[in-house]
């Protein structure tokens, strides 16, 4: 565990180093213009990388003071994933650009260079997020994000150096391509009514049913009452803000023309030459997503599998209580201290469910008490109140009158944290399995339908 966390934050860290000495050092060829990345996706991409790369990184000083491995999987899981998107994202913003020299457009992607005669492009499609650039016969070019500094402006030359020859059989074939878009979005203007039924009952199964699942989910778990209420609530609310913008979005979009419909839903109607093949992108992004997830999730396998603690190597120390409290909030704990031992003694989250709380009433200051701690090395800590600056974890505790956390009690904390890392890694195996096994069986539902496609949208 503790190799993983510094090899991650070793390549993260070599990972984030080379990409903006590559970025320095790289130097773009003599263009008359070219594109740049936007400085707000920039800031965005390297705060949200060292954001998420201070949490990895300090998964290596919570391996020695949190015992929460679940947890602390969790943490790593997440922001290792915020962490990559982020480099890809530079990546992107750094060496992706479009330009302009003479009447040839010049497209990196990956790594890769495109190079376009300003002939070739017979349209441009303003998008939301994304323009995108196409031939005569309407096939795309390439895509540039909407976002990109100087794409207005890489457009506006585009539009000057191009030919505005368009010989008979050019126009002609415009002219059908746009009356087959034309159709296409009266088509999609007139199923309004049927497609908000469809998706009114589509919206209300999913929520009907991952909401059970998601509370369920939190119970066997182990989250606490006011926890599950508070998540319930919050996608009860989330659900219904998403219900209304996408009610509203659907709505909105009849007041665009037909053509601009039928460009933008073509992909919609079964019957289109492609709208397999998109749909099965589309379908290999979702799964891909997925597995991706899952994949992180399975992470807690590595807590379940990892060597357990002796309990007989346990150490009993006894002493008298100075104080004890209990820390709420997302540390959960109870700390324990002794008069003359600089230690602080703490039984860790996992175990407080089977902790008897009647030794807060029970046992009073000065009272003689017996602990089992672990021989790890005591961990330093500051706390406000506390007089303690170091502390280590407790796996018993009773007095000479009775047993407050006994070895029974730890054995059923550590099988109740097993099975809570088996559910969580079993939700992970599920969605990794059901998302691989969809991109085959769409492939060939896809395939099949491929073959009643009979209307052209590229002549």
């Amino acid at each position: 565990m503790l190799i993983i966390f510094i090899v991650t934050t070793v390549i993260l860290a070599g990972l984030y180093l080379l990409i903006n000495i590559c970025n320095k050092k790289m130097k773009r060829p003599d263009f008359d213009f070219s594109t740049g990345a936007t400085k707000p996706l920039l800031i965005f991409g390297h705060v949200g990388f060292c954001i998420s790369f201070l949490f990895v990184a300090s998964e290596i000083i919570g391996y020695y003071t949190w015992n929460d491995r679940t947890s602390l999987w969790a943490i790593y899981g997440i922001f290792l994933s915020f962490a990559v998107i982020c480099l890809l994202m530079l990546c992107d913003l750094y060496f992706d650009y479009e330009a302009i020299k003479g009447d040839e457009v010049y497209v990196r992607r990956f790594f890769k260079i495109k190079i376009i005669n300003v002939n070739d492009i017979r349209r441009i499609h303003n998008g939301q997020l994304y323009i995108g650039f196409y031939d005569e016969y309407n096939k795309r070019l390439f895509l540039a994000d909407a976002m990109t500094n100087g794409i207005t402006v890489l457009i506006g030359l585009i539009n000057e150096r191009k030919s505005n020859a368009e010989n008979e059989t050019q126009k002609e074939t415009r002219v059908q391509e746009n009356a087959v878009l034309e159709k296409l979005g009266r088509e999609y203007r007139a199923s309004y009514p049927v497609r908000r039924k469809k998706f009114l009952r589509n919206f209300s199964v999913f929520s009907i049913l991952f909401l059970p699942a998601l509370l369920l989910l939190m119970y066997f778990i182990g989250s606490y009452t006011a926890q599950i209420i508070f998540i319930g609530v919050l996608y009860a609310f989330a659900l219904v803000i998403s219900l209304l913008m996408c009610l509203n979005n659907m709505k909105t979009e009849l007041s665009k023309d037909d053509a601009w419909l039928g460009d933008k839903y073509k992909y919609t109607n079964k019957k289109v030459k492609g709208a397999s093949k998109h749909k099965f992108k589309m379908i290999c992004i979702f799964c891909a997503c997925f597995m991706f997830l899952g994949a992180t999730l399975m992470f807690a396998f590595l807590g379940v599998f990892s060597e357990e603690p002796n309990y007989d190597e346990y150490t009993p120390v006894t002493g008298r209580i100075e104080y004890c409290r209990e820390q709420t909030g997302k540390y959960r704990y109870i700390a324990i201290g002794f008069y003359d031992m600089p230690t602080e003694y703490r039984l860790d989250s996992i175990y407080l469910d089977e902790f008897d709380y009647s030794f807060f009433k029970e046992v009073k200051i000065g009272d003689k008490v017996t602990i089992y701690v672990d021989n790890d090395k005591d961990r330093e800590f500051s706390l406000r109140g506390v007089s303690k600056n170091q502390w280590n974890s407790f796996y018993y505790l009773s007095t000479y009158r009775k047993e407050y956390f006994t070895y029974e009690d730890y054995v059923k904390s550590r099988e109740h944290n097993n099975m809570v890392e088996y559910i969580i890694a079993g939700v992970g195996i599920t969605m990794f399995v059901a998302a691989a096994a969809t991109i085959p069986i769409s492939y060939f539902v896809c395939n099949r339908r491929a073959a009643g496609e009979e209307i052209e949208i590229y002549k």
